[in-house]
C-alpha cells in the first residue's frame, strides 16, 4: 500500500501532465482521479480544491527544476559546454512544456500565481543564468567584448515575453504566424540566438559537436 507522500506525489505528477497538456479549465478532478484509479474523495484528502492542486503543481515543478539546474551548476567535473547544453535542455523542457492554454488560464484566473511564475523566471535569469555566464567569462568561452549584464537582462526579457501568449497575440500577424507553434521551440531558438552571439567560435564548435 502506498504511503501518503507517495500518493501526494502521484497526484501532482498526473495533474501536471494534464494541466501542461490541456490547460487548467479543461481538466477536472474526476479526470485526475480516473487517471490514478483512485476516488475523487481520496484526492480531496490531500488537496482542498483543483486550484490547490494547480498551485502545488507549480511549486513542485519549480522546486524540481531549480534542484536540477543547481545540481548542474555545482558540478566541478564537467566542462562549461556540458553545463550549457544540459541547462538548455532542462530549461527548455521545463519552461516549454507549459502550453499557451495553461498560461492563458493562469493569467486570466490566477493573476497572483502568474506573478509568482514571472518572479521565478527572473530569479532563474538573474541568479542561475548569471552564474553560468560568469563561469563562461572566467574560462574564456564568452567573447571579451560582451556585456554580461546586458546578456542576462536580454535572457530575462526573452523568457518572460516569448512565453507569454498575450505578448505573442499582440505581435503583427505576419510575425506571429512565422513563429514556432510550441513554446519549447520558441525558447530553444531564442537561446540559440543568444548563445551564438556571445560564445567564442571555438566554444560554438565544441557545443555543436556534442
Amino acid at each position: 500500500m502506498k504511503g501518503k507522500e507517495e500518493v501526494r506525489q502521484d497526484i501532482l505528477k498526473v495533474s501536471k501532465e494534464l494541466f501542461f497538456e490541456n490547460g487548467y479549465r479543461k481538466v477536472t478532478v474526476d479526470e485526475i482521479a480516473a487517471k490514478l484509479s483512485i476516488s475523487k474523495k481520496t484526492i480531496y484528502k490531500y488537496y482542498e480544491s483543483k486550484q490547490d492542486i494547480l498551485i502545488s503543481t507549480f511549486e513542485d515543478w519549480k522546486e524540481k527544476l531549480t534542484a536540477e539546474i543547481n545540481s548542474v551548476l555545482d558540478k566541478g567535473d564537467i566542462s562549461f559546454v556540458e553545463k550549457l547544453k544540459t541547462m538548455m535542455t532542462l530549461i527548455g523542457v521545463g519552461m516549454g512544456r507549459m502550453n499557451s492554454i495553461l498560461v492563458s488560464d493562469v493569467q486570466l484566473y490566477f493573476p497572483d500565481l502568474w506573478i509568482k511564475i514571472n518572479n521565478y523566471k527572473h530569479e532563474a535569469a538573474f541568479l542561475r543564468f548569471n552564474r553560468l555566464i560568469e563561469e563562461g567569462k572566467e574560462k574564456g568561452h564568452i567573447k571579451k567584448n560582451i556585456d554580461k549584464n546586458l546578456v542576462v537582462a536580454l535572457y530575462a526579457c526573452a523568457i518572460e515575453k516569448l512565453l507569454d501568449p498575450n505578448f505573442l497575440d499582440n505581435l503583427p500577424d505576419d510575425l506571429r504566424k512565422s513563429l514556432p507553434v510550441y513554446h519549447a521551440e520558441i525558447f530553444d531558438r531564442t537561446l540559440k540566438i543568444i548563445y551564438e552571439g556571445i560564445l567564442t567560435e571555438e566554444t560554438i564548435q565544441d557545443y555543436n559537436n556534442r
